[in-house]
């Protein structure tokens, strides 16, 4: 059976209930697909950007001069960080260590729980 998600919310429930097959679709399809290679970096890199997260003033965004340095470290582009920031990286990295993705297309991508 599967879930379809539109929302952070909704796909943090999805998650914890550990759902075989979660369909996110709208927005947020498209925000997650460009957070993925997030969850591959080091924990090396993971926790220079975590500490320069915590650090960054959220009032209007982060910079360009502190997200261009954390680009290069990552391999992500400036919005796909951003993107992360916003949705939590620790559910960004927990649905892509838990999940397969099936398939994407623009506004909906497919996920399949992993085996244990």
């Amino acid at each position: 059976m599967s879930t379809e998600v539109r929302t952070k919310e909704e796909l943090t429930r999805a998650k914890d209930r550990e759902e075989n097959e979660i369909i996110v679709v709208g927005k947020l399809a498209d925000e997650l697909k460009k957070t993925k290679k997030l969850a591959y970096v080091g924990t090396g890199t993971l926790d220079v950007l975590t500490t320069a997260l915590v650090a960054t003033p959220f009032t209007g965004g982060m910079s360009m001069f502190a997200a261009a340095p954390l680009a290069a470290l990552t391999g992500m582009e400036i919005s796909g960080i951003i993107i992360a920031a916003s949705l939590g990286i620790t559910l960004v990295i927990a649905v892509f260590k838990g999940y397969d993705e099936i398939s994407y297309k623009k506004g909906e991508l497919i996920l399949k729980r992993k085996s244990s």
